[in-house]
């Protein structure tokens, strides 16, 4: 069976499950968003982007899901193989899985009995989708294409671009050629990505209506129109595809405006009203398979009262240790940057430790109203949301925890720590001013009007000013002596705490230009024997830097094993 996560508005109208579809060998995880009735107006397949346009894209993608399923269709969001929470990894000949995927949803929707199916595929997806249809007779009713990537060959063109960007935000060692980008493609990934275009199928239409939905501030290729000039085929523009993907994941905005018109264009036939069934659901999957490694179960659970979305990732051998929690960051979804919450709770798994990856409180998948379209800028979520999850995994002992946090999600994993006296605690670049922010959550709930309207105006008033936000951040390191309190590292060393502090050289000291008082900060971080505080040169803090990345990586998936699952690199 499935399972039913989403109960939030209109629970009586919706219902949302995890399920895994497509090969044995090659699982893809998906998520059916239907109407609670038991008749629908059609399927609607939903191909995503990758890489972090992926992430950027879910909330969007995930909005359009539960209107529709509102509006009576059912729909399928999936994961291609190899990215998300989906099996298989980008080294692997993933191609030809991406074609097959696209096939496999519109099977798994047509097994429910639903005979009209529509496909919506957004930039890379929607490349994915049209190879897709020139390989299969999906046999498609109307398809929309949102702001598609004309081939593979252009999208990676754009993400070196952007990566060439972001170079000022990091430094690298001198001599060490670095790619600022949170997704590095090996060369045969690029080569399998660069041959991927977008034309329409040679044998048959892709589909009876098509929707090209293009950026009004970006030049299509006259050779792309002129392949997609079809009395079939309608072109409309939008102007909010830069502040959804061109942006941090906090400060994302949600396109409104294009959803509503996508779900009105695919909504404007009157398809005939008919039942569909209820198929058993695969909830549980072997996802990685190793020679060196027991082999890795994946599985769904709800967390807490809030019933947060998670997926438990468990040995089929012998489990051991205690359990691994991936937390996230401010407004970050459960697969973590650079995918690096999968990838490592997959190889923790196989030398036998139980890990958990989840979304916080109205966040990722997690239950969250669809007209609650925008993220929020500052950090919505608290510890308690940890901790009810670490509870409801380890209900008679959640002392037996590992956290694992990252940023803002650093500095959530030590105070949830410091409840749960968990065993252990990672801290990648904690980060001094998210206390700062997350007031600002508190403030939004003042019980005076006036407090709650001059917060919500200098949210907005952040969001249009972005250079103000990290002056705020600057600003407070200049008067807190320490990104690390002594008194809360004290605090988890006397519960017995084992600690990891990962940090770049700025984020050491507030007084970086001033050796002498950045050498008595880390004198004092390593004064104890359970305090372990490593400085990665390169390392930004934005995790973007590819080398630097990788050792932090590695010093973290060291200390993991080593201390917990008792294995010596």
């Amino acid at each position: 069976m499935g399972i039913v996560l989403t109960r939030s508005a209109p629970s009586e109208q919706v219902r949302e499950e995890s399920l895994w579809f497509g090969a044995a060998d090659r699982p893809l995880f998906g998520r059916l968003t239907s109407p609670v009735a038991s008749t629908s107006r059609g399927g609607v397949l939903l191909s995503p982007p990758i890489d972090r346009e992926a992430r950027l894209a879910r909330r969007a993608l995930r909005s359009l899901a539960i209107f529709l399923a509102m509006d009576g269709y059912v729909s399928l969001r999936f994961d291609h193989y190899g990215t998300g929470d989906s099996s298989g990894s980008m080294d692997d000949e993933f191609d030809r899985s991406w074609v097959e995927g696209v096939d496999q949803g519109a099977a798994l929707l047509r097994s429910l009995g639903i005979d009209s199916l529509s496909a919506v595929g957004m930039r890379i997806g929607a490349t994915i989708l049209g190879a897709a249809a020139s390989a299969y007779d999906l046999r498609l009713s109307s398809v929309v294409m949102w702001d598609p990537c004309e081939s593979g060959r252009a999208y990676l063109r754009e993400l070196s671009a952007l990566g060439a960007l972001r170079r000022d935000v990091a430094t690298p060692e001198v001599g060490e050629p670095d790619k600022m980008s949170e997704y590095v493609h090996s060369d045969d990934a690029a080569r399998r990505l660069s041959e991927f275009h977008l034309g329409p199928p040679a044998l048959r239409p892709l589909a009876e209506r098509v929707l090209i939905v293009v950026r009004e501030d970006r030049v299509v290729s006259s050779k792309f129109r002129t392949r997609w000039s079809s009395e079939h085929v309608e072109w409309t523009t939008t102007t909010e595809q830069g502040t959804m993907l061109e942006t941090w994941l906090p400060l994302s905005v949600q396109p409104a405006s294009t959803i509503a018109q996508i779900r009105k264009w695919l909504t404007e036939p009157a398809p005939v009203v008919a039942p569909f069934r209820e198929l058993p659901r695969v909830t549980d999957a072997v996802v990685t398979k190793a020679s060196n490694a027991y082999p890795v179960r994946e599985s769904f659970v709800e967390l807490g009262p809030q019933k947060m979305f998670g997926v438990l990732s468990e040995s089929t051998g012998e489990a051991q240790g205690p359990l691994i929690v991936m937390v996230n960051g401010i407004n970050e979804d459960h697969v973590g940057p650079s995918r690096l919450w999968v990838e490592l709770a997959r190889r923790w798994s196989g030398a036998g430790l139980r890990c958990v990856r989840f979304d916080l409180g109205e966040l990722g998948e997690s239950p969250w109203s669809p007209n609650q379209l925008e993220r929020a800028v500052y950090d919505k979520t608290r510890p308690v949301d940890i901790c009810d999850a670490v509870r409801a995994l380890m209900p008679v002992n959640p002392a037996d925890s590992v956290l694992i946090g990252l940023c803002s999600g650093a500095q959530l994993a030590i105070e949830a720590a410091l409840e749960l006296k968990s065993r252990g605690v990672c801290a990648i670049n904690p980060q001094v001013g998210t206390s700062i922010f997350r007031s600002a959550d508190r403030l939004e709930k003042s019980d005076r009007e006036f407090v709650r309207s001059i917060t919500l105006r200098l949210e907005n008033f952040l969001k249009r000013h972005l250079w103000v936000g990290k002056a705020v951040r600057q600003v407070s390191r200049l008067v807190v002596s320490s990104a690390y309190s002594p008194r809360v590292r004290s605090a988890l060393v006397k519960n017995g705490s084992e600690i990891l502090v990962i940090a770049s050289p700025d984020d050491l000291s507030p007084f970086p230009r001033m050796p002498i008082l950045g050498s008595i900060d880390r004198r004092r971080l390593v004064s104890s024997e359970h305090c372990r505080v490593e400085i990665v040169p390169g390392l930004d803090h934005d995790f973007l830097g590819a080398i630097a990345r990788d050792r932090a990586v590695t010093i973290v998936d060291e200390h993991v094993l080593e201390k917990f699952a008792g294995i010596t690199p």
